[in-house]
């Protein structure tokens, strides 16, 4: 059986928006800010990218077309329930053959008493590598507010995002299956483990940099902060099942990469897999 090695990146690119979306708000990014974000994307060398404030499809496909060389066929973006226009995607260089957005689901809200929804979208994407299904899921946490009202919206979304995520991947045990995001707390907070472990029953998810060093954990980074010095946290997660530990190779924040500093306020987070070419599922 043939193996490929397969990278799986997640990248909160910041206000990647065109001039006309800014609304006095938000600002578009300047070309060296453009540069400096293909740049990363390059050195990243992901072969799949999932992606967070993206302002448009036609954006991103122009983006990929003008500045990673069409190194990325295949884009992938659903208009979410943000307010700002930043929405979710996905850009591989492997085939996407499913796109499911949850925007319009009805979620349980945290005191059972109601529904809300996604703040922005809970977004399924599956790509074809070379005869075997790889299964991306995106998202994009609400910001914390440190209110009661945001911290139970924060919790509704992850609790429903897991009840997907364990729905859709039951007639697909085998399957390599990641949940990506810039989840806007960190691992160990509990929004994150209620999307990972739940009641601990379950698919139970691994985050792919828990045994890198603190400060090679930290993917966002806290403004202001001396750059010499440990700054940030672990907003941005690439996420995968224990189930599947024999096919985690390894993982990177790529910190290092030229112009990553003036790219975004994140830093892309990469995993590496190891998956048959034979079996698909």
């Amino acid at each position: 059986m043939d193996v490929q090695r397969l990278r799986i990146g997640s990248y909160n690119v910041k206000d990647f928006i065109a001039p006309s979306q800014g609304g006095g708000v938000r600002q578009a990014k300047s070309n060296q800010e453009l540069r400096a974000l293909a740049q990363t994307i390059k050195e990243a060398d992901c072969d799949v990218v999932a992606l967070q404030e993206v302002g448009s499809k036609s954006l991103l496909e122009k983006f990929v077309k003008e500045r990673l060389n069409g190194s990325y066929e295949h884009v992938a973006l659903v208009p979410s329930n943000d307010r700002s226009g930043l929405n979710l995607a996905l850009i591989s260089k492997y085939p996407i053959t499913k796109v499911v957005s949850h925007k319009n689901d009805r979620i349980p809200t945290l005191d059972g008493q109601g529904t809300t929804q996604f703040t922005r979208d809970f977004l399924r994407t599956d790509v074809d590598v070379n005869g075997e299904t790889v299964t991306v899921y995106n998202t994009h946490g609400k910001a914390r507010m440190g209110d009661v009202a945001t911290e139970s919206q924060r919790i509704a979304e992850a609790k429903a995002g897991r009840e997907i995520l364990l729905q859709d991947m039951k007639p697909f045990p085998s399957r390599l299956v990641v949940v990506t995001g810039d989840m806007n707390d960190e691992t160990h907070n509990r929004s994150v483990q209620t999307l990972a472990k739940g009641q601990g029953d379950g698919m139970q998810l691994v985050d792919s940099l828990a045994d890198k060093p603190r400060e090679e954990q930290l993917t966002w980074i806290i403004p202001s902060m001396d750059p010499n010095a440990n700054r940030g946290l672990q907003f941005d997660h690439v996420l995968y099942p224990a189930g599947q530990k024999e096919k985690f190779v390894g993982s990177q924040v790529h910190s290092k990469a030229k112009g990553a500093d003036q790219a975004s306020d994140h830093y892309l987070v990469s995993a590496d897999f190891n998956i048959s070419k034979s079996n698909s599922s």
